[in-house]
């Protein structure tokens, strides 16, 4: 969570279709939410590898506080906080981030993935065509193990807010609300010992995913069809895979599907 950068990588949040499905959830609508989840999936994933709080610290719009100690060297803080007034530009995109995030070491005295994250963060994301992006986002992650070799899993509990403004002179704002509550497990290919740069693996998310599209609610349970691909030269870290949220609309079972085909690129489709 919090990396500004990440903000550049979802410029194509910010355009989708308008068609209406009979009686329920439109095309629009179903967009719009797929790509608000596809951005949360990102977001844990890239979390997956170094913690260090004084890392990311070195950037000269973030103010690192707290107990930074780390004594048992595995990246993750005895309890930081970061505290964010970012803007970066890239590809014609401008993102911002402020707001702050705090890190608290479970297990301090062993190398783990054991922390609790906490973040109440505002972004915007502006594209070259005057499109924009705002999301404002307020809960914890939490990471734990399985085991020594994983998997290595992130409880997301967050509240996301997420405005989508298309370019044009009467756009049609969407507003996406989710109440987050799934984890997403991390299952590296090769060792990986956490806090350390990440490696290749294949990522899953099992929970619940409740978004209110305008007016429309999609109470969903999140799967994945197909295993995420988790490549760490990628910006985003997904590459391929499938998530699913099944829902009942309209007295009928549906389905948003979001799918990566490589790195900065995924679909969504409404069944």
């Amino acid at each position: 969570m919090g990396k500004v950068l990440g903000l550049i990588v979802i410029g194509s949040a910010l355009v989708g279709g308008c068609m209406r499905k009979d009686g329920g959830i439109t095309d629009a609508q179903a967009k719009s939410a797929g790509d608000a989840l596809g951005n949360g999936i990102e977001d844990s994933a890239g979390s997956y590898g170094p913690v260090n709080a004084g890392a990311m610290a070195d950037a000269a719009c973030v103010v690192l506080s707290g107990n930074t100690a780390d004594t048992d060297q595995d990246s993750i803080p005895a309890d930081a906080k970061l505290t964010f007034n970012c803007t970066a530009m890239a590809l014609g995109y401008t993102g911002t981030l402020t707001g702050m995030e705090g890190v608290v070491d479970n297990m301090p005295a062993a190398i783990a993935w054991a922390f609790t994250a906490s973040a109440d963060l505002h972004a915007t994301l502006t594209g070259p065509f005057g499109g924009t992006i705002v999301r404002d986002w307020a809960g914890q992650i939490r990471a734990t193990q399985a085991s020594a070799a994983g998997p290595f899993a992130l409880a997301r509990t967050l509240d996301v807010t997420t405005v989508f403004t298309p370019p044009g002179a009467h756009p049609r704002v969407t507003t996406v609300t989710e109440n987050n509550d799934w984890t997403i497990t991390f299952t590296p290919m090769v060792t990986w010992t956490p806090g350390g740069v990440a490696v290749v693996g294949s990522l899953s998310a099992t929970g619940t995913w409740n978004a209110a599209v305008d007016s429309h609610d999609v109470l969903a349970t999140l799967s994945t069809p197909t295993a995420l691909t988790l490549t760490p030269s990628c910006a985003t870290r997904v590459t391929a895979g499938q998530v699913r949220g099944t829902f009942e609309d309209d007295a009928v079972m549906r389905s948003i599907t979001v799918t990566w085909t490589a790195c900065g690129q995924r679909t969504v489709v409404l069944d």
